[in-house]
């Protein structure tokens, strides 16, 4: 990084800070499912009675028509108390030829309930998929349609869509309907849908399953105050899922980020969003937006080592609901880009880890009321690296612990830092969400923005090596150039 980009550090340490009240902490699990050497993405899943059952999208030969090697939806059910796979993977649902879906077949939700007679010839089902699929190899127009079963293996789908691109999108040759989140409000078939359509979101209830009525815009309120992922703000992002907490009466949201400038990864144009960002909503406030939304949790490269985070979805009930599992820690399922880029990867070799062919499903937890991240320095050599996430602790040997962060904003903790990296190896905080133009790796938590702030704080200091950076607690960084003061941490948890 040369000097004219350090001098940067300087302007942005008055970097706009967030508001928010959410406290808790992410981890990072690894990965759970995935065929090989082809893209895994944007699951499914459902646990009950100790099994947890996956559905996702992935790169396999369609069953109904052999040439065609696109979208199919996996299934695999694990045992949660040994961990081991009880059935599949193998593919139960794919494009139908000459059909509105024939291209593409993907985005799979699923829920349980009770839906009664759909197709008009006396037969019941137990489960619903709501998956989106278009004719169109351009991948454009796509609807939202559902699929029937017993077993959640074997699906009849549903002749036409229940949700139809509309013709504005026609006439521009729009994407169309994306990424439904289903939830049965009732347990029979009263199916809310929550579902994208251009750059806004949108809710859609039925008492049937398959007849569905648009109820309203889901509101944006809160969502544009997050200075993370590589960009100042960011309004109507695109989101993964969305689940219900019926204890708490909060929705709960999977946003993904922005993608990396390609000229920050070696000109490499990564498919895969940089991380995922979860809120929370009251469910009065759903559409109104009286109470804005809420930041939960990030889980990012800085987080998980992995270069794209995104397209997550919560482990849900067979109703949809969130609470589930280890609740009310909050589990997810993300599309994550496996394996991770060496730590010393040249920045193309960052953007080529992100690839296509390299995204699984992995598995993070949200725990809430739980302690403060870590803010731990990291050395190998002259490296350093800073982190309250992933660190390659085969090469790097813990140097110190700094202080505390919050994953959220706080009152009065409330100034973001990132994790960034300059060339292979000078890995760096910033209190620019850009990263100062270098490789943006994610957040690493919030600091508070003064030293008055609060009791017991620490300083911390961006430090220059003239080679590598660091931060440090001392005033005289330790023998090495003092580039300014980040933020202040907890001394203690």
């Amino acid at each position: 990084m040369n000097s004219a980009i350090r001098s940067l550090f300087w302007a942005i340490c008055a970097f706009a800070v967030l508001t928010g009240v959410a406290f808790g902490k992410t981890t990072y699990g690894g990965q759970v499912v995935g065929l090989s050497n082809v893209y895994n993405y944007s699951p499914s899943v459902i646990e009950s009675n100790g099994v947890q059952k996956f559905w996702w999208c992935a790169q396999a030969i369609n069953p109904n028509n052999p040439s065609q090697y696109t979208d199919t939806i996996q299934y695999v059910a694990i045992d949660v108390s040994t961990q081991t796979i009880v059935q599949g993977p193998k593919t139960v649902l794919a494009e139908t030829p000459a059909a509105w879906d024939s291209a593409f077949t993907c985005n799979p939700r699923v829920v349980e309930g009770v839906f009664t007679n759909p197709f008009g010839n006396g037969l019941n089902y137990t489960y619903a998929m709501y998956y989106v699929g278009t004719s169109q190899s351009s991948g454009t127009l796509n609807s939202i349609g559902v699929a029937f079963s017993n077993d959640g293996v074997s699906w009849v789908k549903y002749p036409q869509p229940v949700i139809m691109y509309t013709s504005q999108d026609a006439q521009n040759n729009a994407y169309g309907m994306g990424q439904p989140a289903a939830y049965n409000h009732d347990g029979k078939a009263g199916i809310w849908l929550l579902y994208e359509h251009g750059a806004h979101h949108y809710k859609a209830t039925s008492t049937d399953g398959v007849y569905f009525t648009v109820t309203g815009e889901i509101t944006e309120n809160g969502l544009d105050e997050v200075g993370t992922m590589g960009q100042s703000s960011y309004h109507s992002p695109t989101w993964g899922d969305a689940g219900y907490d019926y204890k708490t009466g909060y929705w709960y949201a999977a946003f993904d980020t922005s993608t990396r400038p390609p000229s920050t990864v070696g000109g490499v144009t990564e498919r895969g969003q940089i991380g995922v960002v979860v809120y929370r909503i009251p469910n009065s406030s759903l559409l109104t937006g009286t109470t804005s939304w809420e930041q939960v949790s990030t889980i990012d490269t800085s987080l998980t080592g992995a270069e794209s985070n995104f397209l997550a979805s919560f482990l849900h009930d067979i109703y949809g609901n969130v609470n589930a599992g280890g609740y009310p820690q909050i589990e997810l399922y993300v599309s994550t880009s496996l394996p991770r880029p060496a730590w010393n990867s040249t920045s193309s070799q960052r953007g080529q880890s992100g690839g296509t062919s390299h995204w699984k499903i992995a598995w993070s937890i949200w725990t809430p009321n739980s302690s403060k991240l870590a803010l731990e320095r990291y050395a190998y050599g002259s490296t350093y690296e800073v982190t309250t996430g992933y660190v390659d602790t085969s090469i790097f040997k813990l140097d110190k612990t700094l202080g505390y962060l919050y994953e959220t904003p706080q009152s009065g903790a409330n100034t973001p830092l990132y994790s960034c990296v300059a060339g292979s190896t000078d890995y760096f905080v910033s209190p620019s969400s850009n990263c100062e133009s270098q490789t943006y790796l994610g957040l690493v938590g919030y600091a508070y923005g003064s030293a008055s702030a609060a009791s017991n704080l620490v300083p911390l200091y961006r430090c220059y090596t003239g080679s590598h950076h660091l931060v440090s607690t001392s005033s005289t960084c330790e023998g090495y150039t003092r580039e300014g003061v980040l933020g202040y941490a907890m001394a203690t948890q």
